[in-house]
């Protein structure tokens, strides 16, 4: 039997499905691409994922499940509880995580390993993202001024990532002060006046969401030490919401930026 933190199935399951992006990244991080026979439309990463068959986007086809054949179904807890519930209630095998911060991705990637029976390589995994942070913590560590960095989750109107979230916990690995974090809510709507008022350093954007252009050609944003000093890092929106192996990656990427290495 493979036991899991919290969970064990009497055999090692063949035929998985993901019910969510992170989850599908986490089961690839853990080479059970050949045991996953479903995937959700949203899923776009690694690139072999296309081939496999959609059961669905948030919500899944109970019928297409169904029709795979499953013996494990990955979810995510919370969010899709309602998905859960029903398709246990058809006597379906699921296993929910909850990986809403850097260290709940390393702690659901030991759980994945735990009830698929790919515990060595789960510890592997997650002690090469713990090398890795450790490093940006230590080639950090000398810097005495934070610098002051907001990320910018929605345009019309501005939305910031707040404290809390899995974008903060991201930039506090990072070593970056948050001024999101200073307003009360998740994602709290925030006046671009304030925003002035506040002069963030750097500003963190999902690629696609802004253009350079339009920031530029408003005065308003131009007095902000950021876009005067071109601090503006357009980030890939999947890797920086999306909480699965690949966060290490953003780490990384937004310290470098941010602190100029």
């Amino acid at each position: 039997m493979f036991a899991g933190i919290a969970y064990a199935l009497p055999t090692v399951p063949q035929r998985i499905i993901s019910a969510m992006p992170s989850i599908t990244e986490m089961l690839y991080a853990l080479d059970l691409g050949d045991q996953i026979v479903g995937v959700t439309s949203n899923c776009n990463y690694p690139p072999q994922v296309e081939k496999k068959a959609k059961v669905g986007g948030f919500f899944l086809n109970l019928e297409k499940v169904v029709s795979l054949k499953p013996d494990l179904i990955v979810m995510l807890k919370g969010a899709q509880d309602q998905d859960i519930k029903k398709f246990k209630r058809f006597g379906l095998t699921v296993y929910p995580i909850n990986p809403d911060s850097v260290k709940g991705v390393m702690d659901s990637l030991i759980e994945l390993g735990g009830v698929t029976g790919k515990q060595a390589r789960a510890r592997k995994v997650v002690q090469v993202m713990q090398k890795r942070l450790g490093k940006i913590k230590i080639d950090f560590k000398s810097i005495l001024k934070r610098k002051k960095v907001i990320v910018i989750v929605g345009h019309k109107p501005l939305i910031v990532a707040g404290a809390g979230t899995f974008i903060d916990g991201i930039l506090i690995y990072a070593g970056v002060d948050n001024i999101g974090a200073q307003v009360k809510g998740e994602y709290p709507q925030y006046s671009l006046e304030k925003l002035v008022n506040e002069n963030p350093d750097c500003l963190i954007i999902p690629q696609g969401m802004i253009e350079l252009a339009k920031i530029k050609s408003d005065k308003r944003w131009r007095d902000i030490e950021a876009v005067k000093n071109n601090k503006i890092l357009f980030i890939d929106p999947d890797t920086l919401s999306r909480p699965g192996p690949r966060v290490v990656d953003v780490v990384e990427e937004i310290a470098a930026f941010v602190h100029d290495k």
